[in-house]
């Protein structure tokens, strides 16, 4: 009994223990239990934090693209992309730069800085727009504290509304608070790209250095709480784009061969030079400006100033012995033309010699092109004797004796003469065949007496051009172009509109077939650049891939035949409906490219002419202050814009702030020409030959009417020169005394209304001006979408819009049936045959030989001057993306 109830005791001590387990266990379970809910929901909101942070991100990006797009079509984005009007954006949104390293540059002293304003201050421009670096108010100078432009719910509340109207909804008529959601973009800010070498002033705007693109793009995206009111940021992304110019190759000219290049049949090269980095047998020759050598025109300054007094007495030897200055006479010995009267003039002696002689009276009626001869009598010293050469009303530009083409009037040899294509020239690495084999470098060198109308014996053949060896040889290159560098670049374009790249799939077609980045149905390379049926992607870079993506150009004999795609042999046929049309830079990798004709499948284009020839020599500067030259340089009249590649012009004169070179012209005076060696007198009126071809019929030859000191101008115009007033455009001597702003010389042409006739026959073009009042206004602006800006009532003249009697950086417009607009660069052989006709340029890498055909190429000069951009065309290329979380 007793052994019982020591049992069933310790029974009840266990049941204690187990309770105390149990309890103790379901405490830990429930712990447990907890902290899987406390996981879960942890989980769930770093989930819910990386879908906020991925959704900013995904609208920032998006924003950023879009911002690309601003520049690539300025004028398509302020309709389509809610790009703010440079007219009525809000001045908030665009910074005032101070820029310049001088100590104090910044608003409190903006006259320390180099430069002060806000970026494209022409309310008539648009925002992003090309030009990009021609001048500063074009660039972009800040950094990211201080953007060029800076667009937020602080600066225009209204434009960050419509961005992202556009962004994230179909319009703004549905855009609600729940198309916000998922966040929005809150801030663009636009600066400055990467620069080298660039110092940060105070201001925070940057200084010198090298620039690494055109722009820098930060878009900001935030997520908020309460997206009516924008409070509460949950997340928020930032996103930062790097844009650069599209780097497209500068070609020299309508047609470039790396190698030997003959053409035949009646192929013609129009506007530019055609050249060969071998030997050239040059396509049909056509009637051109002349060229002095293979740097220059003939100094058409010489002769370019109007007028019969005596401007100037060059002293060519100062003789010795002079106790006292000779005095100073004219005489008339063939070719003198007798009939001047007026003249007085004082030697200066200086050491017994002389050494200038001071103009006291220019006199009148003396003759420029044939001028009188000096005396100095009595002697009054030891031999030689002092001798002198009279320049007759050439102020600015005289001519001087012995001096390379510096020596005669060369702008009369060229005045009121017409031309097939001035612009025409055919220069060679090797042999230029134009002269038969060998020769000098200049096949025809340029003479005074030769007849600048005939092709016979044309100054404008250059061969063994393989240095620069100034002034005989001017080194023909080809456009480095590198297989490697644009197919990455096309590679890397995928997302963006305008840069697409083809992988080859095999031959077929009309040679080989493509995948567009890889993908889809195969297709014809016709097929994919046709811009106005076919694919239809619109204005790009197409860059066709090898059969292998191998670079061809580290590759030689079977490895790169191999590369090579099949022979792109293209027919009218190949080309659908509606027609055809390449639009960019396309670059092909096939063994052979070449077209049989284009039957009636061309596009009608709006090509522009080249614009005016211009001798790059600078500008006499006028001080109004002084009434007289500028002669702080040296004693020597100051010139401006020497050698810097544009027309320089002293805009400023009078008050003007229009930024014109307002340009005079008066009725020529008679002058003689050489033609031939023979002399052919011109009496003004002079009827310009093209009206023998059905123009207006009557019109006289009129010349620029240069400025001139009161003096002179007195002497040569009867009274001094006065600023053009605002209706200066339709002035002329006879009702006036105004005269033309100083500028560099240039030859106004008139151009025709037709570039080529059906078989390709150009229309002349004449060098001349016109009276005011029956100017030749052509067309010269082609808007975004290709169309031709028409020119205004001729009372409401705009000289932006045509072409006139003052200088035009571009040709008039004309229509082409082409099938190429832009670059079309081929890694192999060209061989196109039949009557296709190109607008642009045309690179081939390999040989070309053509044996027959009747094709046309004409350059865009706008490749050289780095303005051509046809619609569509991208701008600008993506060089970096970054992307940041800021909160979350």
């Amino acid at each position: 009994m007793i052994k019982i109830r020591g049992l069933r005791r310790n029974r009840s001590d266990s049941r204690g223990s187990a309770l105390l387990v149990s309890l103790m266990v379901i405490v830990g379970l429930s712990l447990l239990g907890l902290g899987f809910v406390a996981i879960s929901e942890t989980e769930s909101a770093i989930a819910k934090n990386q879908q906020n942070a991925l959704q900013t991100q995904a609208i920032a990006e998006a924003g950023a693209k879009v911002v690309v797009e601003w520049f690539q079509d300025p004028s398509w984005a302020q309709t389509n992309a809610a790009m703010p009007l440079n007219s009525s954006a809000p001045a908030a949104i665009k910074t005032t730069r101070y820029v310049g390293l001088n100590a104090g540059c910044g608003s409190g002293n903006p006259s320390a800085c180099d430069y002060t304003g806000v970026y494209k201050p022409n309310a008539a421009s648009r925002l992003c727009d090309k030009p990009y670096r021609p001048d500063n108010s074009n660039r972009f100078f800040g950094n990211e504290d201080n953007a060029d432009i800076i667009i937020n719910r602080t600066t225009a509340a209204l434009a960050i509304d419509a961005f992202n109207d556009k962004l994230l909804a179909s319009d703004a008529a549905t855009a609600t608070a729940l198309d916000k959601l998922a966040g929005e973009v809150s801030e663009i800010k636009i600066f400055a790209p990467p620069l080298v070498a660039a110092t940060l002033n105070a201001a925070g705007f940057w200084s010198s250095g090298t620039r690494y693109g055109v722009a820098t793009i930060k878009v900001t995206a935030q997520q908020f709480q309460n997206p009516t009111a924008h409070t509460g940021v949950i997340a928020s992304h930032s996103v930062r784009l790097v844009v650069g110019e599209l780097p497209l190759p500068i070609p020299a000219g309508p047609i470039q061969g790396n190698a030997n290049v003959s053409f035949g049949g009646n192929f013609r090269v129009h506007w530019g030079m055609e050249t060969s980095r071998g030997q050239l047998t040059p396509s049909l020759n056509l009637t051109s400006l002349p060229w002095a050598n293979a740097y220059e025109r003939p100094h058409f300054e010489h002769g370019y100033e109007q007028g019969s007094g005596i401007a100037s007495i060059n002293v060519t030897s100062g003789g010795s012995g002079y106790g006292s200055a000779p005095a100073v006479s004219l005489t008339c010995n063939a070719p003198c033309v007798a009939g001047g009267s007026g003249f007085t003039g004082t030697a200066v002696i200086t050491s017994g010699v002389v050494t200038s002689v001071t103009v006291t009276a220019h006199g009148t009626g003396y003759n420029p092109q044939f001028p009188p001869q000096v005396v100095f009598d009595p002697p009054g010293g030891v031999n030689p004797t002092a001798t002198g050469v009279a320049s007759v009303a050439a102020e600015i530009w005289p001519i001087a004796t012995g001096s390379t083409f510096d020596d005669q009037d060369y702008f009369h040899e060229l005045l009121a003469k017409e031309f097939q294509d001035p612009f025409y020239g055919a220069r060679a690495y090797e042999d230029n065949m134009m002269d038969g084999a060998g020769g000098p470098t200049q096949c025809f060198p340029y003479q005074y007496t030769a007849d600048e109308q005939s092709n016979s014996t044309p100054s404008y053949a250059f061969q063994w051009q393989d240095a620069n060896q100034y002034s005989t040889k001017k080194k023909v290159v080809f456009p480095t172009i590198l297989f490697d560098y644009w197919r990455r670049i096309a590679q890397a374009g995928r997302g963006y509109r305008g840069i697409y790249f083809f992988s080859y799939s095999g031959p077929g077609g009309a040679g080989g077939l493509f995948r567009k980045f890889g993908q889809g149905t195969p297709q014809s390379m016709p097929y994919w650049v046709n811009t106005v049926g076919g694919a239809n992607l619109g204005a790009g870079v197409y860059f066709f891939d090898t059969t292998n993506g191998q670079n061809p150009q580290q590759l030689t004999g079977a490895a790169r035949a191999a590369a090579l795609t099949p022979t792109e042999s293209w027919q009218s046929n190949d080309f659908g409906t509606p027609g055809m049309l390449m639009q960019g830079f396309v670059y092909v990798n096939a063994s052979s490219f070449g077209t049989t004709g284009q039957g009636n499948n061309a596009t009608t284009v709006q090509a522009n002419f080249p614009g005016e020839p211009f001798r790059d020599i600078g500008y006499p500067v006028w001080d109004e202050a002084a009434g007289d030259w500028d002669r702080a340089c040296g004693g020597q009249i100051c010139r401006r814009g020497i050698g810097d590649g544009a027309f320089s012009c002293q805009t400023t004169m009078g008050g003007n702030t229009d930024g014109r070179c307002h340009i005079v012209v008066m009725r020529a005076p008679s002058w003689t020409s050489n033609e031939n060696s023979a002399l052919i007198p011109h009496n003004s009126p002079f009827v310009l030959p093209q009206c023998s071809s059905g123009c207006v019929a009557g019109r006289t030859t009129f010349v620029e009417k240069t400025w001139k000191s009161p003096l002179q101008a007195t002497a040569d115009y009867g009274q001094p020169c006065t600023v053009p007033g605002a209706n200066w455009a339709t002035l002329d001597a006879t009702s006036t005394s105004d005269c033309s702003f100083p500028h560099e010389p240039y030859l106004n042409l008139i151009y025709p209304d037709q570039g080529a006739n059906n078989n390709g026959d150009p229309y002349t073009v004449v060098v001349g001006w016109e009276p005011p009042g029956t100017q030749t206004f052509r067309p010269k602006q082609v808007d975004n979408q290709g169309a031709v800006v028409p020119c205004p009532a001729p009372g409401t003249m705009d000289l932006d819009k045509c072409t006139s009697n003052a200088y035009d950086v571009d040709g008039a417009v004309v229509p082409i049936g082409v099938i190429l607009q832009g670059i079309l660069y081929v890694e192999g052989q060209w061989g196109s045959e039949g009557n296709a006709w190109f607008f642009g340029s045309i690179l081939v890498q390999d040989t070309i030989n053509l044996s027959s055909g009747t094709a046309d190429v004409w350059f865009d000069e706008k490749l050289l001057k780095g303005t051509w951009a046809p619609p569509g065309m991208p701008r600008v290329i993506v060089f970096s993306e970054q992307t940041d979380e800021q909160t979350q």
